[in-house]
């Protein structure tokens, strides 16, 4: 392997995969572990059922592509932001390289970024080719191969063309406090710098929340499938809140320092925080009662929103690395899915609710990242 090969390697994806493993991990375990056992099937037939849905059903087979689509952004954004960064400007000398030679190596380094995905279409494929889906397999290779030229050429264009002018984030917090609410100025940061984590996660929340109920309700009224798999679209959110938290701390620690009282300081977290859940609210009230009962309603309105409230006060008592972060939603998940089974799934939204009112106002001032 070249030195150049080595280089893009350490500097691209040794640190994507790094800071992503908690979440590789997390999905690992849900895809191939968790969810084989909740659907109480062998591990190959949930897998092969899953890609037979996908291929006969055009808008489930659009919705994996389209997941596929953001992750392949994120690890767009992540090469992009480290060309970007000062401390990696001597990758500039890179574009002293033939364009050609260069665009085959960055088109290797997207082919590794995107290696989950490929490996998971290379199962799709044989089971697409057992059931005779030709063109579906055909579309995901021409999918796969498009966004990996398409973004190898964006790498080269940035390489190339460095110092293009970008979003700063002085820009969100040159404003005064007085002249803007605090928690949009969250808002604001997920519109330009997350949205693409803020889309994906809301795409997997109200798909699965709107398809599972609607198939399920017809035929038995039973909620706690729908409530595991939900409960991973709102716990994903855990990711959104974490880097909530760490711009918070790295920009917005003027926020202490002004006369407002702890309890006017919660109720920002907790509108901003209702406020992200909006899609959620609007898809069960689309599918309320027609389809759910109204207490059932209120029960996953009420958990998904105290799961973010804990989440986010968790990150009072101690600012937890994102690998660490991770296996505390792991262990939460499992919790949920413990009461779930127990039908109590009331008393846990008390007690995450209560926990999270504790834990802010006991460490808000007395946290120190």
């Amino acid at each position: 392997m070249s030195i150049t090969r080595t280089l893009l390697i350490k500097t691209f994806v040794k640190p994507f995969y790094r800071q992503h493993a908690g979440l590789f991990v997390f999905l690992f375990t849900i895809m191939f572990g968790v969810v084989s056992v909740l659907d109480r099937a062998k591990f190959t037939d949930y897998h092969f059922f899953l890609i037979k849905g996908m291929m006969k059903n055009p808008g489930f087979f659009l919705l994996v592509l389209l997941i596929w689509f953001l992750y392949t952004k994120k690890s767009e954004q992540f090469v992009i932001n480290i060309l970007k960064r000062p401390d990696y400007s001597f990758l500039n000398v890179l574009s002293l390289i033939d364009s050609k030679r260069l665009y085959r190596m960055l088109l290797w380094i997207q082919f590794l970024l995107i290696l989950p995905i490929i490996l998971y279409a290379c199962i799709i494929f044989a089971a697409g080719f057992y059931m005779h889906e030709y063109v579906k397999c055909l579309l995901i290779l021409l999918y796969i191969v498009v966004t990996c030229l398409i973004s190898a050429r964006w790498y080269l264009f940035y390489i190339q063309n460095p110092g293009k002018p970008a979003w700063t984030m002085s820009k969100i917090f040159s404003l005064k406090v007085r002249e803007t609410p605090y928690w949009s100025l969250f808002i604001r940061y997920i519109g330009i710098d997350k949205k693409l984590l803020f889309t994906g996660i809301k795409i997997y929340s109200c798909s699965v929340l709107f398809l599972m109920i609607v198939n399920q309700t017809r035929i038995e009224y039973d909620l706690r499938m729908i409530m595991i798999f939900f409960s991973m679209g709102i716990l994903g959110h855990g990711l959104l809140v974490h880097q909530l938290r760490d711009m918070e701390e790295t920009n917005l620690t003027f926020y202490r320092t002004i006369p407002i009282s702890l309890f006017k300081r919660f109720v920002q977290y907790a509108i901003l925080y209702f406020i992200l859940l909006i899609p959620e609210i609007i898809t069960i009230v689309f599918l309320t009662p027609h389809y759910l009962h109204f207490e059932d309603a209120i029960t996953l309105i009420l958990i998904s929103y105290s799961i973010l409230l804990f989440l986010n006060s968790l990150l009072f008592i101690q600012f937890f690395r994102m690998k660490d972060y991770l296996k505390i939603i792991l262990c939460i998940f499992f919790i949920e899915y413990f009461f779930v089974l127990s039908g109590t799934i009331a008393l846990l939204t008390i007690l995450l609710l209560v926990s999270a009112i504790t834990m802010f106002f006991s460490r808000y001032y007395r946290f120190e990242r």
